[in-house]
């Protein structure tokens, strides 16, 4: 049984997420733990004056939980046989809720929509799943607004050179795509060429004989042109991301703000730490 932690806010990004990550993993028994994450900046006079005999706590987050057990139902009335669901409503800071039910529920992979909206209506899906990337040791599903879900054939996985093959994050991207059936482009760059001893392929070809792969090298080009060079001429349906602490996520969409980034982000992106 998987654990999955998906976040939401109610927005159809956000239910977008849940919908491509139940088919995306249609075929393993999961337990999904959908989680809301109040903000307390929101509170208001009317929501803490709204019952004076309740608990501000419960009157705080009265419509969030009705708003979660409906989506609940609704999940759950069109969910496949060996998925189920739990909803969990906090209101503690965004990384520290997150961080908080990653430890107590032992998940195995965050679900996060992506709008790249920084607005205090939206902000959830914006510059929260950034945080998420750069800050959340936890394997991490980024799903864009905009993509629908269909079975992912092709990933690519773009290495810098500080990328080490051998790491149990390179390992696990290549599990996923053996796991989907997938294609995986690995893609090491070298910004600034290399001169040694390459390796990789040799490795890949004695200890990934049951991976369908195609392995490159680009020299003295930029991380983000390349990736975003091969998208264009293959078909490319996951992004597979190895991030270290020097983000290789703000290397792939530098010169980027959210608003940009969200122009860029066209796929879903499977994010690893090593």
């Amino acid at each position: 049984m998987k654990n999955i932690l998906v976040l939401t806010d109610f927005s159809t990004c956000s239910r977008n997420a849940i919908q491509y990550a139940t088919n995306f993993l249609k075929d393993q028994a999961c337990c999904f733990y959908v989680m809301h994450i109040h903000k307390s900046g929101s509170f208001t006079l009317d929501d803490l004056m709204s019952s004076a005999t309740a608990n501000v706590y419960e009157s705080v987050l009265k419509a969030e939980k009705e708003r979660l057990q409906k989506l609940q139902d609704e999940l759950e009335s069109s969910a496949y046989e060996h998925h189920t669901f739990e909803v969990i409503l906090d209101y503690n800071s965004f990384i520290d809720a997150t961080h908080k039910v990653i430890e107590e529920k032992s998940i195995d992979l965050l679900i996060a929509g992506f709008n790249g909206v920084s607005n205090a209506a939206e902000i959830l899906f914006g510059s929260h799943t950034l945080s998420i990337i750069r800050r959340i040791n936890c394997n991490t599903l980024v799903i864009p607004e905009d993509v629908k879900f269909h079975r992912p054939k092709h990933i690519l996985i773009p290495l810098d050179a500080k990328d080490d093959i051998e790491s149990d994050a390179f390992q696990k991207l290549l599990a996923v795509a053996k796991h989907r059936t997938m294609h995986a482009h690995v893609v090491r760059v070298y910004e600034k060429g290399f001169s040694g001893n390459r390796y990789d392929e040799s490795f890949l070809m004695k200890h990934c004989k049951d991976v369908d792969y195609t392995y490159h090298v680009v020299e003295n080009v930029p991380l983000d042109y390349v990736k975003a060079t091969y998208v264009q001429m293959h078909e490319i349906d996951m992004i597979g991301l190895i991030v270290q602490k020097e983000s290789v996520f703000e290397r792939l969409f530098k010169h980027s703000s959210t608003t940009a980034i969200s122009k860029t982000l066209k796929r879903p992106l499977f994010v690893v730490h090593p």
